[in-house]
């Protein structure tokens, strides 16, 4: 198991003499039919092994999960009783020893690069959290479509600084511990607890401190058809709606939404265009009929 210092001894600067210390955490619930790939995909970062540990913490799960974890001498599992993935990534981030919180879910694959492209980034002393982009695990066209459409609209909220619209995923973000330890932990609810947390960052450190990295990605294995995609913005919607009351972030305005559309349709051919406008309306109105039922 890899052992650091104690970060919070070298203040907000990450010094740059020595290389950054990552703490990879990452929630586990049942998911063996994708852990293997999850961990495979860590274990074979091109970072120093030397600079980054990986913590996966179980969260009550009944399959062959925590059997699994536990070939792997380098991983270090934990337990949080607490159902919540959130309460997991918290109690995952109180045990942990790493400069920077690298935060993925157990059924998602980060590139080899990812933690190369994180610590590149936190090199910026403004920089206090990063978000990338999530890929589908199916190779068709209609997958494509949503997920670089979904990459578009992060990329013009951040590089804009709308900052009443930023939102985050627990599956590919960076926040850097002093952060963490000033505007945490992540409230455990049942969704949006990474977006609140990401919303109290950019009110406490200024929108500057939160950026966005294209090359800091994630295939997630779960997404495998557009029929999740709606499924999740139906959930997500649903969610939204319950925690209101904590302060979630605005949606961007018909104008924007068209916007990004526009901006990305300049690379597409007329069908895909058609295509793309079909599956964004129809994840539109999922979305919708989340927020009201």
């Amino acid at each position: 198991m890899t052992e650091f210092p104690d970060p919070r001894a070298d203040g907000v600067r990450l010094a740059q003499d020595r290389p950054v210390r990552i703490s990879v955490i990452v929630p586990v619930y049942n998911a063996s039919a994708w852990l293997q790939e999850c961990i495979h995909g860590l274990l074979n970062q091109d970072y120093d092994h030397r600079h980054f540990e990986i913590v996966l913490v179980d969260n009550n799960s009944s399959d062959g999960s925590k059997a699994l974890i536990r070939r792997h001498p380098r991983v270090r599992l934990l337990e949080e009783t607490v159902q919540s993935a959130y309460a997991a990534r918290n109690r995952g981030v109180r045990e942990s020893q790493g400069d920077v919180l690298a935060f993925t879910d157990s059924d998602c694959v980060p590139t080899s690069n990812w933690l190369s492209v994180i610590a590149s980034q936190m090199r910026s002393r403004a920089t206090q959290a990063v978000l990338g982009s999530i890929e589908p695990a199916s190779a068709g066209d209609a997958m494509r479509l949503i997920s670089n459409y979904e990459a578009a609209r992060l990329e013009y909220i951040l590089k804009n600084r709308r900052q009443r619209a930023y939102f985050a995923f627990g599956g590919n973000m960076a926040i850097r511990r002093v952060a963490f330890d000033l505007y945490g932990p992540f409230p455990e609810v049942s969704r949006g607890g990474d977006t609140l947390l990401l919303q109290r960052i950019a009110n406490g450190a200024g929108p500057e401190a939160v950026e966005w990295m294209p090359h800091m990605r994630v295939r997630h294995l779960e997404w495998q058809s557009v029929l999740h995609y709606f499924k999740k913005s139906f959930t997500y919607a649903s969610a939204r709606k319950r925690t209101r009351h904590l302060g979630q972030s605005e949606s961007l305005t018909t104008s924007e939404c068209l916007h990004v559309f526009r901006s990305l349709s300049l690379g597409l051919t007329r069908w895909e265009k058609i295509e793309l406008g079909f599956l964004l309306s129809a994840g539109r109105l999922s979305w919708v009929a989340g927020s009201v039922l």
